[in-house]
């Protein structure tokens, strides 16, 4: 349930959180339990010093939830016979791991990894909510950029040709992880006689 509520709440409640976590005052979270621990005497500027960890951190945290739950679905699907039969024929634990479990995931985790690289790839929502691209531009991705140039600045232009630059790479990245996963031999029928 936990892993939940960062995909179902507004993402302008979720980066008022992380916004009161890293606070650098000391009232924030952090820089409060730090102070009571006696770690630091004065508050740290947390988006000065790591802006780009946190916003790598907040993202993954509000995204992997729908991953967890494809996987752990995809994993109780495998049937318990195959776990039976390897035990019954002296198979490790890890060459379960290996010979049973990673094959089966193998769709699943295509999925998971093809659709949350274009996610991060093109996510800027939640850069812009956190640090709006700052300090010193240090949280400006491609599409935070691509979205200024256009919305902010009215180079529509520019920005749209900003925005191609991401969906290549995206296209490029995908063309890499399907051949990493070797889609062609995915998609073959099965070996196996009905």
């Amino acid at each position: 349930m936990l892993w939940l509520i960062p995909s179902i709440i507004p993402a302008v409640v979720y980066v008022t959180f992380w916004k009161y976590v890293f606070d650098p005052t000391e009232e924030g979270f952090l820089n409060n339990i730090m102070h009571q621990l006696g770690i630091v005497s004065d508050p740290v500027s947390w988006f000065t010093k790591g802006a780009m960890a946190i916003v790598i951190l907040a993202t993954i945290v509000s995204t992997i939830s729908g991953g967890m739950i494809l996987l752990s679905a995809a994993i109780n699907s495998i049937p318990e016979d195959l776990y039976k039969a390897a035990r019954v024929d002296g198979a490790s634990e890890k060459s379960v791991i290996f010979k049973i479990i990673l094959p089966t995931l193998k769709w699943p985790l295509m999925y998971i990894t093809i659709s949350e690289l274009i996610g991060f790839v093109s996510s800027y929502f939640f850069i812009m909510l956190l640090t709006n691209g700052g300090p010193m531009r240090d949280t400006t991705t491609l599409s935070l950029y691509a979205f200024q140039q256009a919305f902010n600045l009215k180079y529509y232009g520019y920005g749209a040709a900003v925005s191609l630059i991401v969906v290549f790479i995206s296209f490029i990245l995908t063309l890499f992880f399907l051949r990493l996963f070797d889609f062609n031999q995915m998609i073959k029928p099965s070996r196996i006689e009905d």
